[in-house]
């Protein structure tokens, strides 16, 4: 199984790795809208995430990122 590393920001994690979006629904809809972009553009699921957060530059801002471990959907195991 093919596993990639993003980089993407820390918010979106439990809306990635869980599929439960609710929480980052109702705190930031916006986000919420651009991790799904992400989701559906990159090709790539989230299998897990790193435990510590970092500031890196995401989408041109400073933000709080963790590196999450993917796989292509529908990747051969």
């Amino acid at each position: 199984m093919e596993i990639v590393t993003v980089v993407l920001p820390a918010s979106w994690a439990s809306a990635l790795v869980n599929n439960d979006w609710s929480g980052l629904e109702y705190d930031d809809p916006d986000g919420a809208a651009k991790a799904k972009a992400w989701q559906m553009e990159s090709g790539l699921s989230v299998l897990s995430c790193g435990e510590e957060p970092f500031v890196h530059r995401f989408e041109g801002l400073l933000t709080t990122c963790l590196e999450y471990q993917c796989t292509p959907v529908g990747g051969k195991p």
